[in-house]
């Protein structure tokens, strides 16, 4: 089993909005940040569905995906109402699945292909592992793992912590 160390970021709820969802919001967007991932950036606006506040990262996408922790989804929906997984960019509002983005050369050189799961491992007060982590593939990605604010929670992860990737190369 061959593991190494990889950056990990935690995400809030958010949205991604078509450019028609956008114009109709009337929000004028400005760039808070720019992401890890190349050619994303973060709004110091927010985006209100009637019900929540939501950042909106950009650029736009082709369907309009609200993405929230477990916690938000229960609170949302009541705890019997089955969560909609998130694996890509499904429409709607979505539990993300934590992930691992990767090039496609980084994956090569890993033995690992989109949609693979791999684990993560953490040391320390609320040392764990999260199984389980979808691994995304595209060229254009950096090298990191994605979680809710649940799941860095559990495990005490704050935003840039290096975490252990576990490499099995299970397609389960």
């Amino acid at each position: 089993m061959k593991s190494l160390k990889v950056i990990c970021e935690v995400s809030n709820k958010h949205c991604h909005l078509t450019e028609e969802a956008l114009k109709k919001s009337g929000l004028n967007l400005t760039k808070l940040k720019d992401l890890s991932q190349p050619g994303q950036w973060v709004s110091k606006e927010y985006y209100n569905d009637g019900q929540d506040n939501f950042r909106v990262i950009l650029p736009s996408r082709e369907t309009d995906q609200f993405e929230l922790s477990l916690t938000d989804w229960i609170k949302r929906f009541g705890r019997d109402a089955e969560p909609k997984w998130k694996r890509n960019k499904e429409s709607g509002y979505v539990v993300t699945l934590r992930h691992l983005h990767i090039s496609d050369l980084q994956a090569e050189e890993l033995g690992l292909k989109d949609g693979d799961f791999v684990s993560i491992r953490n040391i320390g007060i609320r040392a764990g592992q999260f199984d389980k982590v979808l691994v995304r593939v595209n060229s254009n990605f950096d090298f990191r793992v994605h979680l809710d604010t649940d799941e860095a929670n559990a495990l005490y992860i704050k935003n840039g912590d290096e975490v252990e990737l576990v490499l099995s190369n299970k397609r389960t």
